[in-house]
Order: structure tokens, then sequence, then C-alpha cells
């Protein structure tokens, strides 16, 4: 029953989360106006706004104008029940819990933020980092210790500014963007100073295996920018998840 509750309950914030993915960027109030149709702009009834449900019911589509509804919506959605039904099993209602789900929720959105318009707004990456020290207190992670939060936020800033700095003397060309510096320190106030070398070994793994693949397939070209935001994301929640 519990599980059950947790999904749901993951369910809504990925809708919320769909709210903030497209309004944060454009400077827009996640409040009001309420959830509206963007061709028509006529409200969304709360009948068609139940999270993935709505969605298979009305086939994708607005009920009243009729224009396709992007599937990434319920993905969003079911990521985000999947992620607070995952997080459950792994730390049970325990003081982890509660601080994965606002990181997770906060990656998740950072992260389809990052793709579609390869920007990570600063408000995002400031107040997780913000909840990173204040959580550090309850957080087994950095060793309840906000020391060590701070050491590990500092340490992944510093790191990666350097990186983005050299990268871009060398190439001539910006390689790595300020929101990804901000969110690599925002994701050490959580891993402590410790666990967050792991995280960039891990983000620049799998982001260089998948830059690979979609070069080899002629996704992309080997000039192309891909954002590195998910993969930072990615490798933050594998280290909180499975950290050492």
């Amino acid at each position: 029953m519990v599980e059950i509750f947790i999904f749901i309950l993951g369910l809504f914030f990925g809708s919320f989360a769909n709210v903030v993915i497209r309004r944060i960027p454009y400077g827009n109030s996640i409040v009001q106006p309420a959830s509206h149709c963007p061709k028509c702009l006529i409200p969304i009834k709360w009948k068609d706004n139940l999270p993935v449900i709505s969605f298979l019911i009305l086939r994708g589509l607005c009920r009243n104008c009729k224009i396709k509804i992007s599937f990434e919506y319920p993905v969003v959605e079911l990521l985000t029940g999947i992620y607070f039904l995952t997080a459950y099993f792994y730390f049970g209602l325990t003081s982890l819990f509660f601080i994965s789900l606002f990181l997770g929720l906060s990656l998740i959105i950072i992260s389809f933020i990052d793709l579609h318009l390869r920007i990570i707004p600063d408000i995002l990456t400031i107040t997780l980092l913000i909840f990173g020290f204040a959580s550090s207190f309850f957080n087994p992670v950095v060793s309840l210790s906000f020391l060590n939060s701070l050491k590990g936020s500092l340490f992944g800033g510093v790191f990666l500014y350097s990186v983005a700095f050299l990268g871009a003397k060398i190439y001539k060309k910006e390689v790595m963007g300020g929101g990804d510096v901000k969110l690599l320190a925002a994701g050490g106030s959580f891993l402590g100073l410790e666990n967050i070398f792991l995280a960039i070994l891990i983000a620049c793994f799998i982001g260089g295996i998948t830059g690979l693949f979609l070069i080899l397939i002629g996704k992309k070209k080997k000039s192309d920018f891909i954002p590195f935001g998910p993969f930072i994301s990615i490798s933050i929640l594998i280290v909180f998840f499975l950290r050492p």
C-alpha cells in the first residue's frame, strides 16, 4: 500500500516537474496561470491533467484543439514515479529517502531543460546547492558534516571550472557551460569530498561512451555540442545510491 502511494506521489511530482521544465527557463511563474494548452490556451481540466492516465485517455491529443501532446510528458511522470519508488525501496523512510527525493526531482528537471535548451538555470542549481548544505546535517553520505558538504561542493565546482577553462584555451571555444560547473558544485554538496571525484569520472565515462555511440550511428558529428548536464545528474545519483 505504501509502495503504491509513493509511486502515485512520484507521478504527480513528475507532472509538476513538467511545469517547471517548460516555465522556469523562460522566467515564467510555476503557479500562474493554470495548466493550459500551448496552442488554444484553454485551461486544462483536472480530469485531463492526471499523470499518464489522461495522456492515454486523450490518446496524446488536446481535448479542445486536438494538437499533439508531447510524449515527453508521460515519460517524465513515469520516470519520476519510478525514481520515487526506487528511492523508497533502497532507503526506506529515512533521512536519505527524503533527501534523495529532492535531489532526484531537481536533477530530472535540470536534465530535461539542458536537453531542450542546452542551459541550466541558476535558480535550480543554487536552490539545489542550498538544500545540499542544509541537509548535510542529516545526510550520511557526507558523514553528517557540513564541512564535508562544503569541501565536496568547492572541489566539484573548481575542478570542472578548471577543465572548462583549459578546454576553452586548447580548442578555442567553449567546451563546457557555467551551468555544468554549478551543477557539479551542487552535486558535491550532497556527495562530499570523498565521492564527488568518483561522480566526475562516471559522468565523463558515460558522456564519452554516449557521444561516441551517437557519432558512430551518425546522429552527431565530432564538432557537435552534447549537453553534459544529464550525465552529471546520472553520475550524482549513481554515487548517492551506491556510495562507497
